[in-house]
């Protein structure tokens, strides 16, 4: 977030009356004489000649601005070049103490000179540097150090620049091509918000204890030492961190040696190896009183260890086992070894990412790395395995080989999300990754991309607020959509060789998408693979370009020909769209069968709005055709009238002979087309019939998607029960199919499409299924601390009915198990199913609770929270007006992650659909334009929705009812 000047002189002033506390105390003494004995380099002692704190007012007490190279007044905030690190030397010691959390830091930086300048520019943020300890002197000159100007040190808190300037009277200057050292002390703020170096706190047997962990992705390593905060100014590090002889501490390398504070008894230094080159995002800190559970890693040459609090030791087993294959099998697919001696996954209980690619020392989010067998439900396994995957593979892609800048921010996270599928493929295979993918990434971004405020994938960005907006679901899913359509049309070969190319040729550097395109270019050519021009011109039109285009086919029956045309595909279009100049057209791999025995392809072009094309394979004119086979293509795929009807007619006959993906393919374009005005409801509810004899889980999940989207529309409606009545008819005969209870042995899949038929069951008035559900729970606050009652997989649902069907008393119950619960995954659980009842009150309590500290709701856990009561039909506007009137509170609970809020507004706004919800919506956007730093996308992409919504109440929602009148 933004930090203005007057906020950074509080801060300051804050971290200054911390220190005055830390040198009072005997134990702060005794560090400080050690901290700044044991120095690599000249440093000044924290305190003046009087023994007071070092003050930096004159450095930054006025609040004034230095404005090096010009470089704030033009808002550009890329630090110069003048000079390049490359060592740094951190030394930190975070203090664990209630009242006196902080932090004691000391760093030296190696750089090298690349120009002659009088000053250097790094980051710094919410740290106090006492100017008497910056030192900078040429290496192999240790007599000669440069003079630091008495007024030298600035602050430019708008940039979050340290600017240190040499002094002018004795002329000294950096030389081109010579090495410095820069050195200095500093204190700063060990916070509770999420970023930086900062506390998480947790309960041991009743007490509380504290742990030290950072978080710097994307630009908060300036908020744990200063630093160049960029991720092409690489260096390599050398990490000291202070710590009781109780805890432990963990960086990017192995612990090397440890050695006693001087005169702090039981006060320990631990030193880490140094580490291979990387970028300052990637340095990781954790002090903690944990638990070590070592892996069983085969013949590997590294070791692999999880770390969690001693009472959730036994929930890290199923990680320890996943996770070393997991890296091997990355080793095997890249064909380069894992470069570091070891790697550690450790669950933080307060975090605010899901996990964190930190290299060798992972961090996450406690229900993203800890599953407890007895208490966790498969989809909980399933969100462990992929977020394991998801952060061993960025070891290589992001961490070996890292973007340039945050401009491809999407050749981190959007390779990272493909290949999160391939790991986790290898270690369960029952769960079909291969084709889960469709649903949970392609067909959900496609619902974002479609809106016109969408956004490439590759977005330039300055400031960190635009850096940390990027972070969303076109970066990562659209980002792995188009990974792997690239993989399909190249061939898995071509495309595993160009990627090892690619990262042995940049690894320990820097990257932009064009290098590896290049690699995959040459790597087609030597493999001889036919394409219509190189990668390069075919993925700039996918990720230059926002959006993605719907195909339309109309066949000509007799000649065994297609028509085929594209355009981008929109929910709505505006003035907006007529005024955007970019040409929507895209290099466009097609496929199609008639009969998922042979394949035929061809290409639209970037130039082309369409083309005739003979099929090359036997279609006759009574058989149906189908483009974009197993979806391998990021678009939408319309057809003439016949051949809608024929695939209808072959739904209803034999579904099978249509493949699983392209069943769940033909349910989400069906229905996402007619939502937007091209395909007529009645063909795309229609084809939904077929699902009451549709007995795989991927279909479903697409059907049950798009589906939903109706629902939530009509919620509020005088149609709403025959829609419900709808529902009930198809999915009636799957929940007689596959019963209540979960099944001895049954595969996970099965287990998963129980969970989504169980919960629309019981939710679209299912008698049997609430009256089980309501039942199960009663048994279980009748016995609370049986946990076989209840199986961990539908444990969401029925709580949620019985919540949504009982009273106060339930939701009590639910509240009392959430706080008992040591199971991270259990909690969240329990969490969002009490956001289900329907009493408005107890709503109204729950997002009190969200942002009192002391409720027992984890900070982390606030805005899921308030978004699941966002959910709640009841619950929206309620939601609503608590951001409204609580903005203040909001705005201090998400200081630093206020990028949450774009998932709060996003889950408020999700079903507005009336004018006036819209004209709220935008007012809210106008009043609190200044304070939506991080979320000003997320409110334009909620106010299209609710256009969108808005749109379809008016277009659509009396042709669904005319079908439901006429179907029952």
């Amino acid at each position: 977030m933004k930090t203005t000047s007057g906020g950074y002189v509080v801060s300051k002033c804050r971290a200054l009356l911390l220190l005055f506390a830390f040198i009072g105390s005997l134990i702060a003494v005794g560090v400080l004489v050690y901290f700044l004995a044991d120095r690599p380099y000249p440093a000044a002692a924290l305190t003046n000649g009087n023994g007071a704190a070092a003050s930096a007012s004159s450095s930054s007490g006025s609040g004034k601005k230095d404005q090096p190279h010009d470089m704030a007044s033009n808002k550009n905030v890329r630090l110069p070049r003048a000079v390049l690190p490359i060592h740094y030397d951190v030394r930190l010691f975070p203090v664990l103490e209630k009242g006196n959390f902080s932090i004691l830091g000391h760093v030296s930086i190696d750089i090298q000179c690349k120009m002659e300048t009088d000053r250097i520019v790094l980051h710094s943020a919410d740290i106090v540097v006492d100017p008497k300890s910056v030192k900078v002197f040429e290496q192999g000159k240790p007599g000669k150090t440069l003079m630091v100007a008495s007024d030298g040190i600035h602050y430019d808190t708008d940039m979050e620049f340290l600017v240190i300037r040499l002094c002018p009277k004795h002329k000294d200057k950096l030389a081109k091509g010579a090495n410095y050292t820069l050195s200095m002390n500093y204190v700063g703020n060990l916070t509770d918000q999420l970023r930086g170096l900062y506390r998480s706190t947790y309960k041991e047997d009743g007490v509380e204890k504290y742990i030290a962990v950072s978080q710097m992705e994307p630009t908060d390593a300036r908020r744990a030492f200063p630093c160049f905060d960029e991720p092409n100014m690489k260096a390599t590090f050398t990490v000291t961190l202070g710590r009781h002889r109780d805890m432990i501490a963990l960086s990017n390398m192995p612990l090397i040696n440890t050695t006693q504070m001087e005169s702090m008894e039981g006060f320990y230094w631990d030193h880490f190896a140094p580490s291979v080159p990387m970028s300052t995002y990637l340095v990781a800190f954790v002090v903690a009183n944990f638990t070590q559970v070592e892996a069983d890693v085969g013949n590997a040459t590294w070791k692999f260890n999880i770390y969690a609090r001693p009472s959730a030791r036994n929930q890290a087993q199923y990680a320890s086992e996943i996770g070393p294959k997991i890296q091997a099998f990355f080793e095997d697919y890249f064909q380069i070894p894992f470069p570091l001696p070891k790697q550690d996954m450790i669950a933080i209980p307060d975090f605010a990412a899901g996990a964190m690619e930190n290299w060798g020392l992972i961090t996450y989010r406690e229900t993203a790395l800890l599953y407890d067998e007895k208490k966790s439900s498969v989809s909980n396994k399933e969100r462990v395995c992929e977020v394991v995957a998801h952060e061993l593979a960025h070891q290589w892609f992001g961490n070996l080989v890292t973007m340039d800048w945050w401009t491809d921010l999407w050749l981190n996270e959007g390779f990272a999300s493909y290949a999160e599928y391939l790991g986790s493929q290898h270690v369960e295979p029952g769960l079909k990754w291969l084709q889960q993918f469709v649903t949970r990434d392609l067909q959900d971004v496609m619902s974002l991309d479609a809106l016109e405020s969408s956004h490439p994938i590759s977005v330039v960005v300055h400031h960190p607020n635009e850096i940390n907006e990027i972070f969303d679901r076109i970066s990562y899913g659209k980002g792995a959509t188009i990974i792997r359509m690239l993989a399909a049309f190249l061939g898995e070969k071509t495309f595993r060789q160009g990627l090892t190319n690619y990262l042995k040729s940049r690894q320990y550097g820097n990257a932009v998408q064009d290098d590896l395109w290049d690699a995959l270019t040459k790597q087609a050519k030597v493999n001889k693979v036919s394409l219509p021009t190189g990668v390069k011109q075919i993925m700039d039109t996918w990720t230059l370009k926002m959006g993605f285009p719907v195909v339309t086919v109309t066949r000509e029956y007799e000649n065994s020909s297609v028509s085929l045309s594209q355009e981008r595909f929109l929910m709505q279009r505006s003035n907006a769209s007529s005024q955007d100049k970019t040409v929507y057209l895209w290099w466009v791999p097609l496929t199609y069968t008639t009969d998922f025995q042979t394949v035929g392809s061809t290409w639209l072009a970037d130039g082309q709005t369409g083309k005739k094309h003979e099929l090359s394979i036997p279609a006759d004119k009574n058989q149906w055709v189908i483009f974009n086979v197993d979806q391998m293509g990021y678009y939408r795929i319309n057809y003439d009238s016949k051949n809608w009807q024929m695939i209808g007619q072959q739904l209803m006959t034999n579904h099978s002979a249509i493949s699983v993906i392209n069943r769940a393919q033909i349910m989400d374009d069906s229905l996402n087309l007619a939502e937007a005005g091209l395909l007529d409801y009645e063909t795309a509810l229609n084809l939904t019939r077929y699902l009451e004899q549709e007995t795989d889980y991927v279909p479903w999940d697409a059907a049950l998607s798009s589906l939903g989207y109706i629902s939530s529309m009509m919620s509020r409606t005088s149609g709403y029960g025959l829609l419900k009545k709808h529902f009930r008819t198809i999915i009636t005969p799957l929940y007689n199919l596959v019963g209540f209870d979960q099944k001895v042995g049954e595969d996970l899949l099965m287990t998963k499409l129980r969970t989504n038929a169980v919960s629309w069951a019981c939710s679209m008035g299912n008698k049997d299924c609430i009256s089980r559900a309501v039942n199960s729970y009663a048994q279980w606050m009748a016995d609370p601390e049986n946990i076989d009652i209840i199986s961990p997989n539908l444990k969401g649902t029925v709580t949620c009915t019985a919540i949504r069907e009982g009273d106060e008393v339930e939701w009590e119950f639910a509240l009392n198990r959430y706080m008992a619960s040591n199971v991270a995954s259990e909690q969240a659980v329990l969490l969002s199913s009490m956001s289900c009842s329907e009493k408005p009150w107890i709503l109204a309590k729950m997002l009190e609770m969200s942002l009192n500290s002391t409720s027992g709701i984890r900070k982390q856990d606030a805005a899921r929270v308030i978004s699941q009561v966002a959910y709640n039909s009841l619950g929206r506007y309620m939601s609503f007006n608590f951001i409204r009137d609580k903005w203040t509170e909001l705005r201090k609970v998400f200081p630093s992650t206020f990028s949450s809020m774009s998932g709060i507004i996003k889950a408020v706004a999700t079903s507005f659909n009336t004018e006036l919800e819209l004209k709220e919506l935008i007012q809210f956007r106008e009043e609190k334009s200044e304070g939506l730093s991080g979320a000003e996308r997320a409110t334009q992409q909620s106010i299209d929705r609710a256009k969108n919504n808005l749109n379809w109440m008016r277009q659509n929602y009396q042709k669904v009812v005319d079908w439901l009148q006429r179907v029952y």
